[in-house]
């Protein structure tokens, strides 16, 4: 076992010492506290403004005053010279998951982003059956059979062929399916054979099972008897994620679930996110956590997050009609033949939890893909009633119709969409929802009618990039370029912009705090290199974030002054 130590302590060293040039490298300027911005385009995102302002006055991390260099010069503040960059409203991430991001990004990568076959799928786990994990657990993220063209499930026996006594786990891109071995299984208390049904456990005609786990409660089967990483190493890591969220351009963040393997989830966010971090974050509790709402401006608990149904890519979405018949759909993703996707909670049961956290002021957000699934949130919140200060949301909205964007907009719900189903799975659309496909994610519909309109990427089941996001709602093309999904569901880059910043301000409930550039609102900024509203996408990057009036940290080292975890993890390690 020595040599298992050496190898830990190497990687603890390696990763202590990339931790520390993370800071060094990209060590912000502070800026003085007053101070005068200039020398770049600024694009306020304010509703009804004619002129773009010249220059921005900040104090003490707000935003005081707008208007022309000469006039702003007259304060004494110091001018800061933006050097050509464009200015806009910090971006805002309005569902993602950071835990789960963060632990992921720390699991053997098999995803479409990087291979193209299953022969190479299965020799990166196999090259991985051995190798460091930050659990005693082989955890590998990213199975996509959408992405994918021959990815068929794994078996059983091939995943106990890898890992013969070590329990592995293979989770899919969208996170609503796992592959367990034998191993795993066994921890989990479930049964390798039995007549017994239960949901979501996939097994053969004799009972046995296949190691396939499909959607929420069956997942959590698996995923529940997984051991937690030390929280000191999964505290550095989030921080890190934390980091990247602010160095691709969000300055917010709205987290939809503390999902994630970790003893205190909700501690654990409460805990970064006030400790001067680099993004703001607002937290939505999942339905069996506790925790009081409120907080500060830098985090705050918000309400809580309910899933009525699953993955378009599974089978999981509530679609009105079957999934389409085609060979992806039953020999890739192994959907039958007439297949409708389930909801997850029976109807008076759902309007009952609804009404419950409505008085107690919980703001509702809700996963639904499929009609079905959107007629039942909508059908719930009706049934509660006004609710005067709140204003539920329902994520990803991939098959909303007309009639129920219109009756999402009149009980005052606000839509997000997760775009990225088009630029990553566009291809394939069509071999799953048919000419359905024609009005997926019909962001254009939800912005005509005057809904508040979002745009999200729901982190880890996509990469971190706001610029992809954007750039995917205005020209709705697959990665591939062979594809354009639903275009007359495209939205302008105005539009776009909008949709994540000042519309996903207002989501949250925050659009009195930041989401445009105004007279009494945080200096929260996300620059340019290039402007978003013009130009070639190509040629648009993100040249740094400011949060409350000074350039934001990008790398973690700079805030991990608490001192416990950066203390315990050099311990752990050395």
């Amino acid at each position: 076992m020595k040599w298992v130590v050496r190898i830990l302590k190497g990687l603890g060293f390696a990763l202590l010492l990339a931790v520390a040039a993370s800071w060094y490298l990209m060590r912000p300027e502070t800026v003085p506290m007053r101070l005068v911005l200039t020398g770049g385009d600024i694009i306020t995102m304010a509703e009804g403004e004619a002129e773009p302002p010249e220059a921005l006055l900040i104090e003490d991390g707000i935003i005081t005053q707008t208007g022309s260099l000469a006039e702003l010069k007259s304060s004494g503040a110091p001018v800061h010279d933006l050097k050509g960059a464009v200015l806009t409203p910090g971006l805002i991430e309005p569902h993602t998951h950071p835990i789960a991001t963060a632990l992921l990004g720390a699991a053997v990568d098999i995803s479409g982003f990087k291979y193209a076959s299953r022969a190479a799928v299965m020799r990166a786990l196999a090259a991985a059956s051995d190798g460091y994990s930050p659990t005693p657990w082989l955890v590998a993220y990213g199975w996509d059979p959408v992405a994918i063209a021959d990815l068929s499930p794994p078996t059983l026996a091939e995943l106990d062929a890898i890992a013969p006594d070590r329990p592995m786990v293979v989770i899919t891109q969208m996170l609503h399916e796992v592959f367990a071995n034998t191993a795993a299984i066994r921890a989990a208390g479930i049964s390798l054979v039995s007549t017994e049904p239960a949901e979501g456990v996939i097994r053969d005609a004799e009972g046995r099972a296949t190691g396939a786990f499909r959607e929420l409660a069956a997942v959590n089967s698996i995923l529940a008897a997984m051991p937690t990483a030390d929280p000191a190493m999964v505290e550095i890591l989030v921080r890190k994620e934390y980091a990247a969220y602010a160095k691709a351009g969000y300055t917010s963040i709205g987290i939809t679930g503390a999902v994630g393997k970790h003893a205190d989830p909700v501690g654990l966010l409460a805990q970064i996110g006030t400790s001067q971090p680099p993004v703001r974050s607002y937290l939505y509790l999942l339905p069996d956590q506790q925790a009081d709402l409120g907080g500060s401006d830098d985090f705050r608990i918000l309400g809580t997050k309910y899933w009525m149904d699953g993955s378009p890519f599974t089978g999981g979405a509530a679609f009105a009609e079957a999934y389409e018949h085609s060979d992806l759909t039953s020999d890739r993703m192994h959907i039958p033949h007439g297949h409708l996707g389930p909801v997850t909670y029976e109807a008076a049961d759902f309007e009952a939890k609804v009404a419950d956290l409505q008085a107690a002021g919980h703001q509702i957000a809700v996963h639904a893909q499929g009609e079905r699934a959107i007629d039942q949130v909508l059908d719930a919140f009706e049934a509660a009633g006004p609710a005067p200060g709140l204003s539920h949301r329902m994520e990803h909205n991939a098959l909303i119709t007309p009639a129920q964007i219109t009756r999402a907009k009149t009980l005052g719900i606000s839509l997000g969409f997760f775009v990225d189903h088009i630029y990553y799975y566009g291809d394939a659309l069509p071999d799953i929802v048919g000419t359905r496909a024609e009005r997926y994610m019909p962001v254009g519909a939800a912005m005509r009618a005057g809904v508040v309109t979002t745009l999200h990427g729901d982190h880890p089941a996509s990469p971190i990039d706001p610029l992809r996001t954007l750039r995917t709602a205005v020209d709705r093309m697959s990665v591939s370029g062979q594809s354009q999904t639903a275009p007359d569901q495209a939205i302008s880059r105005h539009e776009a912009l909008a949709a994540m910043t000042l519309n996903a301000a207002r989501q949250l409930g925050q659009g009195d705090l930041i989401g445009s550039i105004e007279v009494g609102k945080r200096a929260d900024f996300t620059l340019f290199n290039g402007n978003p509203l013009s130009g070639d996408w190509d040629a648009l990057s993100v040249a740094g974030t400011w949060k409350d009036g000074q350039p934001a940290h990008t790398g973690i080292s700079s805030w991990l002054h608490i001192g416990p975890a950066w203390t315990a993890a050099k311990n752990m390690l050395f």
